[in-house]
């Protein structure tokens, strides 16, 4: 995957970028200018913004933590004593949490909403934001510095950032060395980058340190493409973490599924408890009507027994000729039960004088004639009006049913 590297400075400023491979090494000329000018390259690379180190507090600590959100939280509890300014307004980020030195960063939280807002305006969305200091080489036994023409970047062993101006190199070097002189480490090197065309001005700021181990990095391709490869290396920290984490639209897409998952079990409940008072109260239609035919036909029952016992217990009598005979309902009842099957629903039913129109739904035609000539078995004669397909394939049937001893 190729990244866009992007280096921006105060709103009114020029931004200047750099596309790379993931292992760092350039893929296409870098530029400067408008934030707009860059987003045109932003298409299907992970931009990553390097912003002033200035603004960005760094430190190396022994904590141990557990997980990013306790790193942070001690990170600013052991860094409090060290800044000025008021801690709670900054917001900390940190590095990776395997046991080494924790690597720190903070900033103050108006100035990251700052910059989010330049990417935003200009169309980019950026996965990182790093100091620009951690976009310095890390040397052992060494310390980094960074000579532009009106500006200096210097990285001391303990991921201190100083931003300068060039002519304050020989200060801060004679005060690293002073830090320096008490430890049993090896002599105090200094390694400093800059590009061709300041060579001259490099060797001036260097002129107060005689006897010290200065070299003097030439950058033939300029400034970005080293910037770039070392904000890449994997020592940065990224600022955009906890409220400031950027989500893509893969995890809101997550985010909103999860949502979605969680209302629907929510919700569930109320559903299965609205679908089952639904049911019931279709339930009890029916049964209101099947208890008000049973009424009719066996108006002779005390209303305050049970109808359904009574009408199967006639059914199963010997007293069920006599019943039929009486009203030839029951025994079309009877007879329709024993004729359908699993394979059949009836759903409508019409009776009077002896015959019946009923309409019928089966898995299939032979199904449909199998249930008419079953009704034949019982003494009915039976004519399939109309037997129309439906899509899914069963048969939706209208018959004409006519008791053969009625006539």
């Amino acid at each position: 995957m190729e990244h866009l590297v992007i280096r921006i400075g105060h709103p009114d400023a020029a931004a200047s970028w750099q596309v790379v491979d993931e292992h760092g090494a350039p893929q296409a000329q870098g530029g400067s200018g408008a934030l707009q000018q860059a987003a045109d390259l932003a298409d299907g690379r992970r931009v990553v913004v390097l912003v002033p180190a200035s603004e960005v507090f760094r430190a190396r600590l022994d904590l141990p933590a557990r997980g990013r959100r306790a790193a942070a939280r001690g990170a600013r509890y052991a860094l409090e004593d060290r800044i000025a300014g008021d801690v709670e307004s900054l917001h900390f980020a940190t590095g990776p949490t395997n046991g080494d030195p924790l690597e720190v960063a903070a900033a103050e939280r108006g100035k990251i909403s700052e910059w989010l807002g330049q990417c935003a305006g200009a169309g980019l969305k950026p996965a990182a934001f790093h100091g620009e200091g951690d976009a310095l080489p890390e040397l052992p036994n060494a310390c980094v510095a960074l000579l532009e023409r009106d500006s200096l970047l210097l990285r001391g062993g303990d991921s201190q950032l100083v931003a300068a101006r060039a002519g304050e190199l020989s200060g801060l070097v004679e005060i690293l060395c002073a830090e320096h002189a008490g430890e049993e480490a090896a002599p105090f090197r200094l390694v400093l980058y800059c590009e061709a065309g300041l060579e001259e001005q490099a060797r001036e700021a260097v002129a107060g340190l005689a006897g010290r181990d200065v070299e003097i990095r030439l950058l033939e391709q300029g400034v970005m493409p080293q910037l770039a490869a070392e904000a890449l290396s994997g020592r940065a920290v990224n600022l955009l973490q906890g409220e400031f984490r950027q989500r893509n639209g893969q995890s809101r897409w997550l985010r909103d599924a999860a949502i979605g998952l969680l209302a629907v079990a929510a919700l569930y409940p109320a559903y299965l408890a609205m679908d089952a008072w639904r049911a019931e109260r279709e339930y009890q239609a029916v049964a209101s009507a099947v208890d008000a035919r049973l009424r009719q036909l066996m108006p002779d029952v005390d209303r305050a027994a049970d109808l359904r016992a009574e009408f199967d217990r006639r059914i199963a009598s010997s007293d069920l000729s006599a019943a039929a005979s009486s009203d030839g309902f029951m025994r079309l009842v009877q007879a329709l039960e024993d004729s359908g099957s699993e394979k059949t629903q009836l759903l409508a039913l019409n009776y009077g004088s002896g015959s019946a129109r009923l309409q019928m739904r089966a898995s299939d035609m032979d199904t449909l004639e199998e249930a008419r000539r079953k009704l034949l078995a019982h003494g009915y004669s039976v004519l399939i009006q109309t037997a129309a397909p439906e899509p899914n394939g069963s048969v939706l049937g209208e018959l004409n049913i006519r008791d053969a001893r009625a006539r």
